[in-house]
C-alpha cells in the first residue's frame, strides 16, 4: 500500500474546475484522432453497469470488456463525477494505440487530466460520431395553430433570397417601452425586415426585426473569472418589434404561464443543473420534454477559436428527444413540481447536434442561457398580462366541459346557481380559447383543473399549501380494459353496479401484480367519493362546499370521456416494442409502440382544433342532458364506468395506438394533430358531449338528494374566489386516497 497516495476527490469538483482542466488540454483533445467535441458535465455510466455496493473498490470489481459507452447506452447517476466529456466518431480499444497499433499512442484519450496546481479531473470518453446529413426542410403548410391569440411556440417566418425561413418565437421581452418577441438572429435577419406568423393556417404580420441582437459573445466576458481563452458563446437571438403587442399573449403555447427567470451567471451556475428537466414547446416538433445534459458543448473551432453552446439539451427517457428545423428560437423552462421553480425560463434553442448509434440518431437541441440574453440586451421578461395560454389541452378540454355543463341541468334552482359561479368552476364558453386568465397556482385556479394544476402539485406547508403529490394521481385514471391470461377484467367484474368494490378492485390489482398505488386507478371511486359529499353539502345547505366540489367532479368526469384513461394502452402497446415487433413482457409505462399519444391525443390535437371544438360542441348538446338521474353514491361510481365503456366503444384506444404509432414510425410525428383529428375528430366530439351531458345528470342527481329545491333563490349566488380557493387548497376537502385507503371515503 502507498501509504502517502492521495485519492482524487472527484467529487468535489466545480464547474470552473472542469472549465479550467479543458481549456488547458482542449488543444490537445481536438488533434487527438476521432475526436469531434468536448462538453462538461457528469461521467456517463453504462446502464448495464452495477450499482456498487458498500466498500466496493475498482481493485475488487472484476476486469472486462465493456461495450463502447454511447449516449444511448449510458446514463448519469447520483453518483457520476464532474467529468470532461470528450466525444469520439470511433471507439478504439487501448491495444490499438500501441506497438503496431493503428493509431499513434499521442492518440490516445487520457482518463484523466492533471491540473499545474496539483489537481486532476476525469475524462469521460463517448462514442457519438456526427450525423452530418441534414434533415429535410419544414413544411411551413403543416404548421397548424389555433385562429385565436398569439404567443410564444408559435412560428415566426422570413423570406431570404426566394426561400422561406421558419423558427419559433420563444417568449416576449421588454426594455420598459417597447415589448418584443424573441427569436434567433439566423431568422429574425438584419434590422427593418418583415416578419410574418401563421394563425388560422393564414400568414399574418409580426413586426420587424429590431437593431436589438446577439451572434458570438467572447466567453470571458460573458462568465467573467471562468477560464475559457480563445472560446465564443454563442448565442444567435433577435428581437421582434410586435407591430400590436395587445394580441400577444405573454405565455407560451404549449407551456402556459411563464415562471421568473432562472437567472444564471458564475455565481449560481453549477453542475447541480446536469439532470435537471425542462421542457419546451417548439413549433416544428410541438412538446418537448428533455434534460440538461452537458454544459459549454464545443461545436466547431474557425480561425483559432472555439464556438460552445451554454446548454446541451437531450432526452430524458429511453426516446430520443425528437427536434427539428423549425425549433430554433425555442423556449426551455424548468419543469418541476415545486410551484417556485416550474416554468422558470432558462435557455433559448439556436440549434442543435444529431448524434449516430448503433441503432438510432439520437437530436440533442444546443441553447443560450436566457439570463446572459437579457443581460446583454438590456431586457427583461414580459411575463404579465390579464390573459394567458393554456398550459395544455387537458385544461381546454376540462374547462370546456365544466362550461357547457353548467347549462346542460334541468333544476331552474341549480342552473341559476351554476351560471352565476360558471366563472369559478370554468370560464363563460365565449372566453375559452388558447388565451384565458392567467390559470396557475398559488393564484385562484378555476374548480374544472384544480385537481391537475393544484392537487399534484409538490407539497410545501409554507410555500405551496395545497399539494397532493402522491395519491391524486391514481383518481384520474382506471385501467378496465386488461385482462390477464385466463382472468377477467375490471370491466368484466363489474358489469353493473352492486359488484363496484374497492376491495374487489384491489384483489384484481393483487392478481395482475399491481400492487403500486400508482398502478391502481380508481377513477370510478373518486366520482363517488364527490358525489357522496356533493350531496351531503346540499342537504346541510353549504352551497360554497357544494359549488367548489362540483366544479371539481368536472374534472374527473372530462377524464371518464377521454378513451385513454380507462385503458391499459393509455401511452402506448406495453407488449410490444416501439418499432412494433412483439415483446414478451409487458413493458413500462411509456415505453411501448405508440408512446407519446397521450400528449398527441389529448393535448396536441385539441390544441390545434379548440375553435372547431367550441363551434360544433353546442349543437351536440341540445338544452338538457336528458339523462335519468340515479339515486345513490355508489351508482355516481357506476354512471363514471359506463361512460368510460361508451368512451372506448366511441373511439377504441388501441386504434388511437396504431393510427399515432404509424405516423412515429413514417418519421410523420409532427403530423399528429391534423391525421388524428381527420381520424378521430368527430368521436372526440361526441364524447366530450356525452362527458358534459354525463356531469349535468350527475349535477341534478345531487342536488335532488339533497333537496336543493328547497333552497331559497336568495342563496344562489356568485361566490367569491377567496372563498373557493379557501375550501379546495386544504388536503381534508375531498382527500386524495389510494385504493386500499378509499373505503372510508365511501
Amino acid at each position: 500500500m502507498d501509504y502517502f497516495a492521495s485519492a482524487p476527490r472527484f467529487s468535489s469538483l466545480s464547474l470552473p474546475d472542469l472549465l479550467k482542466a479543458r481549456d488547458q488540454f482542449h488543444p490537445h483533445l481536438m488533434h487527438k484522432a476521432n475526436v469531434v467535441g468536448t462538453a462538461v458535465g457528469r461521467y456517463l455510466i453504462r446502464k448495464a453497469d452495477p450499482y456498487p455496493t458498500r466498500g466496493d473498490s475498482p481493485a475488487r470489481r472484476p476486469r472486462k470488456r465493456k461495450p463502447p459507452r454511447t449516449l444511448e447506452n449510458a446514463e448519469v447517476r447520483d453518483y457520476s463525477w464532474p467529468c470532461v466529456l470528450v466525444f469520439v466518431s470511433e471507439w478504439v480499444e487501448e491495444g490499438h494505440f500501441a506497438g503496431q497499433g493503428e493509431f499513434s499512442p499521442s492518440d490516445y484519450v487520457p482518463k484523466t487530466i492533471f491540473l499545474e496546481d496539483g489537481g486532476s479531473v476525469p475524462v469521460c470518453v463517448v462514442k457519438a460520431p456526427l450525423v452530418e446529413t441534414a434533415p429535410p426542410p419544414l413544411d411551413p403548410a403543416d404548421l397548424k395553430f389555433p385562429e385565436t391569440g398569439l404567443s410564444g411556440g408559435y412560428p415566426v417566418f422570413t423570406q431570404v433570397q426566394g426561400a422561406t425561413h421558419v423558427a419559433s418565437i420563444g417568449c416576449l421581452v421588454t426594455d420598459g417601452h417597447t415589448i418584443y418577441a424573441l427569436t434567433n438572429r439566423h431568422v429574425a435577419g438584419r434590422p427593418g425586415e418583415r416578419l410574418f406568423t401563421t394563425v388560422g393556417g393564414k400568414q399574418v404580420p409580426v413586426g420587424r426585426t429590431s437593431d436589438k441582437q446577439l451572434g458570438r459573445l467572447a466567453f470571458e466576458k460573458v462568465y467573467e473569472t471562468w477560464p475559457g481563452r480563445q472560446m465564443y458563446v454563442n448565442a444567435d437571438v433577435g428581437l421582434v418589434e410586435l407591430d400590436d403587442q395587445t394580441r400577444w399573449s405573454p405565455s407560451v403555447y404549449g407551456l402556459g404561464p411563464l415562471g421568473p427567470l432562472a437567472d444564471l451567471s458564475v455565481y449560481n451556475l453549477t453542475l447541480n443543473l446536469i439532470g435537471c428537466p425542462v421542457r419546451a414547446y417548439g413549433c416544428a416538433s410541438g412538446r418537448l420534454s428533455g434534460q440538461i445534459a452537458a454544459f459549454f458543448y464545443r461545436y466547431k473551432a474557425v480561425g483559432g477559436f472555439e464556438y460552445v453552446a451554454d446548454f446541451l439539451i437531450g432526452s430524458r427517457t429511453d426516446e430520443p428527444l425528437v427536434t427539428r428545423p423549425g425549433d430554433s428560437g425555442t423556449l426551455w423552462v424548468v419543469e418541476t413540481d415545486d410551484v417556485k421553480w416550474d416554468r422558470m425560463p432558462i435557455a433559448v434553442q439556436w440549434g442543435g447536434a444529431v448524434f449516430a448509434t448503433d441503432t438510432a440518431r439520437l437530436p440533442f437541441a444546443l441553447a443560450t442561457n436566457l439570463s446572459t440574453v437579457c443581460r446583454e440586451l438590456e431586457v427583461d421578461l414580459f411575463r404579465s398580462r390579464a390573459l394567458a395560454a393554456f398550459e395544455y389541452w387537458g385544461a381546454v378540454g376540462h374547462y370546456t366541459i365544466g362550461a357547457f355543463a353548467c347549462e346542460q341541468v334541468v333544476s331552474a334552482k341549480l342552473r341559476t346557481l351554476l351560471i352565476a359561479n360558471q366563472k369559478r368552476i370554468s370560464f363563460k364558453p365565449a372566453d375559452i380559447d388558447t388565451s384565458v386568465d392567467d390559470v396557475h397556482v398559488p393564484g385562484f385556479v378555476p374548480l374544472a383543473d384544480v385537481p391537475d394544476k393544484v392537487w399534484k402539485k409538490a407539497f410545501d406547508q409554507q410555500d405551496a399549501p395545497y399539494g397532493r403529490k402522491g395519491p391524486e394521481n391514481p383518481n384520474h385514471y382506471a385501467d378496465l380494459d386488461f385482462k390477464p391470461t385466463g382472468g377477467q377484467s375490471l370491466d368484466q367484474l363489474t358489469p353493473n353496479a352492486a359488484p363496484l368494490k374497492a376491495q374487489t378492485w384491489r384483489d384484481y390489482y393483487h392478481s395482475v401484480g399491481w400492487n403500486q398505488v400508482s398502478q391502481r386507478g380508481l377513477l370510478p371511486f373518486r366520482v363517488w367519493q364527490i358525489y357522496k359529499q356533493m350531496r351531503g353539502f346540499v342537504a346541510n345547505r353549504d352551497l360554497p362546499s357544494f359549488v367548489a366540489a362540483a366544479g371539481i367532479l368536472a374534472h374527473y368526469v372530462g377524464d371518464a370521456c377521454q378513451p385513454l384513461h380507462g385503458s391499459y394502452l393509455d401511452d402506448g402497446d406495453p407488449f410490444r416494442h416501439p418499432d412494433g415487433s412483439p415483446s414478451a413482457t409487458m413493458l413500462g409505462h411509456g415505453k411501448g409502440y405508440g408512446n407519446g399519444v397521450h400528449i398527441a391525443y389529448e393535448d396536441d390535437m385539441l390544441d390545434a382544433h379548440v375553435g372547431e371544438l367550441l363551434d360544433r360542441l353546442p349543437g351536440l348538446l341540445g338544452d338538457h342532458h336528458n339523462m335519468a338521474l340515479l339515486q345513490g353514491d355508489q351508482n355516481a361510481g357506476f354512471a363514471t364506468l359506463e361512460l368510460m365503456r361508451r368512451t372506448r366503444a366511441h373511439i377504441n384506444p388501441r386504434d388511437l395506438v396504431e393510427a399515432y404509432g404509424r405516423l412515429v414510425l413514417a418519421g410523420k410525428k409532427h403530423q399528429a394533430p391534423e391525421a388524428l383529428w381527420h381520424d378521430f375528430g368527430d368521436a372526440t366530439l361526441a364524447v366530450i358531449a356525452d362527458g358534459c351531458h354525463t356531469l349535468a345528470m350527475l349535477w341534478d342527481s345531487a342536488w335532488q338528494q339533497g333537496d336543493g329545491d328547497l333552497i331559497p333563490a336568495s342563496d344562489l349566488i356568485e361566490f367569491s374566489q377567496t372563498t373557493l380557493k379557501g375550501i379546495y387548497e386544504p388536503t381534508t376537502f375531498l382527500p386524495s386516497k389510494a385504493l386500499g385507503q378509499i373505503d372510508s371515503q365511501l
